[in-house]
């Protein structure tokens, strides 16, 4: 079908030619202006002829006067200003903001329907049956962030008769508005226009009342012609009207589509009005008598947002493929709707590579920027940065998003990497700003802190050292050169908000002024030099007004997305705005309506996307535009069906590495012969556990990554209390190789809580909160509830210790290093350290026969205390494998070798987590006290030996854990991916 836009070019072109330069074609949007331009020539084949003016309706309209647009920061601050003359008792900026931008959009549309304000002010405030309760819910989260609850829940008698009440908080403060409304609408418009400025609402009115003057106006062209528009504001009905009246305008309607003959569609509900009100000088109907059918139309559900841009880009390369798209270097004639901007980047890179030219008209969107990610992140950083003893910090979270950001990480990527290694290792949450500029000098000029928080050029001149800084890099780096000119951008806009505030005398607090950047931001897209007409259209929905595409994608096709959620952002209910003809979310919605159909009518192939998941239990409702398609047009020729993803799991492919000569050699180095390096229980244990795990950690010297986290781990806190106890029983043993201890000093231990705290602090402040050894701060927060209950713990150890007592205290954190024989040929070095050795009595007086050597081993976790056999001790697959058992049987073996003794050793488990309840309880095994280790050790050594032999058989290789279990940990799955 021949395109809506040529079809006008080609009467005009005919019928015309001559009087072309006296006329204005006026368009909705630039957009359709451009593709007009390039049908006029088109139509011409050749002919001469000069072009006529074309622009869109808003430029018409400013024509009508002298004035200058307000930029809506200006607008915005002006109505402040003008807010402040009325009253002496205000808000601030910072609570007026929202409140503004709504008044804003409701004097904008006041001019735009040319409503009387006079009188709709005064109804609005004799409105009483309205509750301000209408609100969305949006805006009510909105308004109790600045106001407070109660406001939300006010009555209508209340909200409407605040004036007998006298002003005692922010709310009346407010509701005073609503008396002034009126006069705030005149004043706000007299300072625009004593400044040369106007709002678009005020150059439609303006252009009305120019048309609406008795006798001659002088116009600057003979015809204005009216092309693509649908539904209509008055002031535009008017204008219209005006010049119509006076016999120089032109009206061509695009009502192609059949779900316009739908008396009861949406879509059409104003444009029939128009049809009637406004007719064209040329039958486009008879001169182009093609039928408006249905394109044939495939709908697909796609189960991921993301994933709808993958399968259209399947689409265009099926298009190739099949010839379908003839020319891929320019496809003009195919487009790809978006609905949803946030799916502009992924559908960029999903464009497939044989179609070589793109046109962006809706603009590359800063905000999906990689510099506004950076931004973004660093406006975090400083919101939630806080201030202690004249010192700023910043929260580690903000800080490592910052730090691992690619920019600054090309910056200063040794800078950047010190002060996160620095937060790792002293586990800082709260990172002073002086440890920052000292750790990384280079990066000083992002993390300096906005100590006026109460004012706009502190924080404008922070964020413009930020951006010189940043583009002291990008500069001279040629590869950075598109993140310069985002710079650029966001330094234009930086400027002009920090200029309109200073035009405007307007004070702010810094978080207003970031909001307000950031908000600018937003909207702002940055455009992209090239050929307008070449190459696959990537568009906005509004921006396909009046444009014609043969093949069409549309993605993001699910309700409240296309048309978007309605919400009523306005002073003004819909009960007003409709007794005053001015535009409601119906409005909207017949728009959305229109476009949609209109843009499908002239298309031959249309696919639809929509996003098929299902969320939260609901599934994703599919656009209303689909479901008419699909029920109340049978003669429409659809396909409908779900994309599906095959997914594959990844086959059982299990990793293993042999054991080459190289890494045969790394292991020697466990050897006598072969190195110093020694093998602890802890590194047997993640043997058995998993070969590769031991491959990548002891072989490798990988090490899994670590993070700041806001809680102490089980380990830490099991090392503090151990040591606590280690260091007083070290101090009562002095120099001596042991020392009794009687139940009157576990007494002892027990009331000197004193040093209990100390010891506890210190150790709190050493290892979890990395102050310097001995560091005595005052806990506070969770390490002051952390310290009291190791504290309850450690005197509950010291009395159950008393039914015990008396016994020999002999060592804490015993270090043992020695070799051990495993076979002929192998030999390894160890390395433990023995929580505890002691010497008890039981059943016999203190000092009667040589007592029973004990080994203890202090756990805070839920490790298994029985066992039936030396499987449970070995066997990887055994369900709660009892690793803490082996290892007290090799440190066992490993003191008994180091002092020559081949008498009884109790191992033991100190286990914090059941003391309460069960007591000092001896491990069992078979269901019986196990109090000497060499009931099993002849079995245990086997077992032992075989493992650590397999463990150095060049010819068992390395491979993944066999039980499941000992991946849900591992820092290594990304790495082995078994899970």
């Amino acid at each position: 079908m021949t395109p809506f836009l040529q079809q006008v070019a080609s009467v005009y072109i005919n019928n015309e030619l001559p009087q072309l330069a006296d006329y204005c074609f006026v368009f909705p949007n630039k957009r359709s202006g451009v593709f007009f331009r390039h049908y006029l020539s088109l139509e011409a084949k050749g002919r001469p002829f000069i072009m006529p003016e074309i622009g869109t309706i808003a430029e018409v309209t400013n024509r009508f006067s002298a004035l200058t647009e307000a930029p809506r920061l200006d607008q915005l601050f002006i109505l402040y200003n003008e807010y402040r003359e009325l009253s002496d008792d205000v808000v601030d900026f910072d609570q007026f903001i929202f409140w503004g931008e709504m008044l804003l959009n409701d004097f904008n549309d006041v001019d735009l329907y040319l409503v009387d304000p006079h009188k709709l002010f005064v109804n609005l405030k004799r409105f009483r049956e309205v509750s301000s309760n209408y609100l969305t819910e949006e805006q009510v989260e909105i308004i109790n962030r600045y106001w407070g609850e109660r406001f939300v829940h006010t009555s209508p008698d209340e909200f409407w008769n605040h004036l007998h009440h006298q002003p005692t908080s922010l709310e009346s403060k407010f509701l005073k508005l609503w008396e002034v409304l009126d006069t705030l609408f005149e004043r706000f418009k007299k300072r625009l226009l004593d400044n040369g400025m106007a709002s678009r609402g005020m150059f439609a009115r303006n252009a009305v009342n120019y048309l609406s003057r008795g006798g001659d106006t002088r116009l600057p062209f003979e015809r204005y012609i009216f092309v693509g528009f649908n539904v209509l504001t008055l002031a535009e009905i008017k204008i219209f009207e005006k010049l119509q009246a006076k016999g120089i305008a032109d009206f061509y309607w695009d009502m192609a589509s059949p779900a316009f003959a739908d008396e009861g569609n949406r879509a059409a509900f104003f444009m029939r009005r128009n049809v009637e009100c406004f007719p064209s000088r040329y039958n486009l109907a008879e001169l182009y008598p093609e039928k408006p059918t249905f394109p044939y139309i495939h709908i697909t559900g796609v189960p991921t947002a993301f994933g709808q841009t993958k399968a259209a880009g399947l689409q265009l390369q099926k298009w190739i493929a099949d010839g379908t798209i003839g020319n891929p270097a320019n496809a003009i004639d195919t487009a790809i709707v978006l609905p949803d901007e946030s799916l502009f980047i992924p559908m960029i890179h999903a464009v497939p590579p044989g179609i070589t030219a793109l046109n962006v008209t809706m603009g590359f969107p800063l905000k999906s920027t990689s510099i506004s990610s950076l931004m973004s992140a660093i406006v975090a950083l400083h919101l939630r940065a806080s201030r202690s003893r004249e010192e700023w910090s910043y929260f580690y979270e903000d800080l490592r998003s910052v730090l691992t950001h690619p920019l600054l990480q090309a910056i200063d990527p040794d800078g950047c990497n010190a002060l996160l290694r620095l937060m790792l290792d002293r586990r800082l949450y709260m990172v002073p700003v002086s440890k920052i500029t000292e750790t990384a000098p280079a990066l000083a000029f992002v993390f300096s802190p906005v100590h006026d928080t109460n004012g706009v050029e502190e924080v404008h001149s922070y964020f413009f050292r930020l951006i010189e800084g940043l583009r002291a890099y990008t500069l001279v780096h040629k590869e950075l050169k598109i993140e310069n000119y985002f710079l650029d951008t966001y330094l234009v806009e930086l400027e002009n908000l920090r200029a309109a505030c200073s035009r405007w005398n307007i004070t702010m607090r810094d978080k207003t002024f970031i909001e307000l950047l950031q908000r600018t931001i937003s909207s702002v897209s940055v455009r992209f030099t090239g050929e307008p007409l070449a190459g696959l259209q990537v568009m906005g929905v509004l921006e396909t007004r009046a444009l014609d595409f043969d093949k069409l994608i549309m993605l993001s096709m699910n309700e409240h997305v296309f048309p978007h959620k309605q919400y009523t952002r306005s002073f003004i209910p819909d009960t007003l705005r409709k007794s005053y003809g001015m535009a409601t979310t119906e409005l909207q919605e017949s728009i959305f309506a229109y476009s949609f159909y209109r843009l499908i009518s002239r298309a031959s192939q249309v696919r639809l996307f929509y996003d098929a998941r299902t969320l939260s239990g609901k599934n994703s409702e599919i656009s209303r535009y689909i479901a008419q398609l699909l029920y109340l047009f049978p003669e429409c020729r659809i396909d409908h069906d779900l994309a599906s993803f095959t997914t594959h799991p990844l086959d059982e492919e299990t990793i293993s590495v042999e054991k080459t000569a190289a890494i045969m050699e790394k292991m020697r180095e466990f050897t006598p012969e072969g190195g110093k390096r020694t093998l602890s229980a802890t590194a047997i244990n993640d043997y058995i556990n998993c070969p590769l795990s031991f491959y990548l950690k002891r072989i490798c010297n990988l090490d899994l990554d670590e993070d700041v986290m806001d809680y102490m781990d089980s380990g830490t806190y099991g090392n503090i209390l151990h040591e606590v106890a280690e260091r007083l029983y070290k101090e009562l043993r002095g120099d001596r190789d042991e020392v009794k201890v009687t139940t009157e000093i576990l007494d002892s231990f027990i009331r000197d809580e004193v040093r209990l705290d100390t010891l506890i602090t210190e150790l709190i402040n050493e290892k979890y909160n990395r102050l310097p050894e001995g560091d005595r701060t005052p806990l506070v927060g969770e390490s002051l509830v952390l310290g009291k209950v190791m504290k309850h713990f450690l005197i509950l150890m010291f009395r159950r210790e008393k039914e015990i007592a008396p016994f020999d205290f002999i060592d804490g954190e015993h270090k043992v290093t020695a070799t051990m024989k495993i076979s002929d040929g192998l030999t390894i070095n160890i390395l433990q350290y023995i929580d505890r050795i002691d010497r008890i009595y039981p059943g016999s007086r203190y000092g009667e026969g040589l007592g029973l050597l004990r080994i203890v081993d202090y756990k805070t976790g839920s490790d298994k205390t029985d066992f039936s056999d030396i499987d449970e001790l070995f066997n990887p697959e055994t369900d709660h494998r009892r690793k803490a058992i082996l290892q007290l049987m090799f440190y066992c073996n490993a003191y008994a070798g180091k002092i020559g003794f081949d008498g009884p050793i109790m191992p033991q488990i100190y286990s914090f987590k059941t003391m309460s309840t069960t007591g000092l309880q001896a491990l069992k095994y078979q269901k019986n006290d196990f109090t000497d280790y060499r009931t099993i050790n002849k079995e245990f050594i086997e077992r032992f030996n075989a493992t650590l032999t397999e463990m150095f058989d060049p010819n068992v290789p390395f491979t993944q854990a066999v039980d499941d279990s000992a991946c849900k940990f591992c820092g290594f799955k990304p790495i082995c991916r078994k899970h």
